[in-house]
């Protein structure tokens, strides 16, 4: 019977842990915090949602914000307005700028071989870490 009950306990709290969790912006990793009121001044945080290994930031002005539980940032989502870009190597953003000239960056991610890139014309252009274009494609 007590067994039952530890284990019982045991898979409550995993199940607990393993949702999001709305924390408080003071919870976030003081990089992370750093990252929000030096790229995104003036604006304040609105909702801060934690699981496991990542914290989902949602700022006043609807921008979605995700960061790995280190408080590096691995996506930044402006949900259809663009973003700012001062937290990308300035060589990468102009090669990619070049390739939509047109275009805003409305997106951004971090991928295992470089960033993936969503502009307001709906193309996705992907770069390697070093600014060398990967490919690009319309994102339908």
């Amino acid at each position: 019977m007590k067994i039952q009950f530890t284990l019982a306990s045991l898979l409550c709290t995993a199940i607990l842990y393993a949702s999001d969790m709305i924390v408080p912006a003071t919870a976030l990793p003081q990089n992370a915090q750093n990252f929000i009121h030096t790229y995104f001044k003036g604006i304040q945080i609105s909702l801060v949602k934690q699981d496991l290994d990542s914290f989902d930031v949602v700022l006043n002005d609807g921008t979605e914000i995700d960061f790995v539980i280190n408080g590096e940032w691995e996506e930044v989502d402006g949900k259809y307005k663009a973003i700012p870009t001062d937290f990308l190597p300035a060589q990468i953003v102009n090669t990619v700028k070049a390739t939509q000239p047109n275009a805003q960056i409305l997106k951004v991610e971090k991928k295992i071989q470089g960033y993936k890139f969503n502009f307001n014309n709906r193309m996705e252009v992907y770069t390697d870490f070093n600014g060398n274009v990967l490919g690009q494609k319309f994102d339908d």
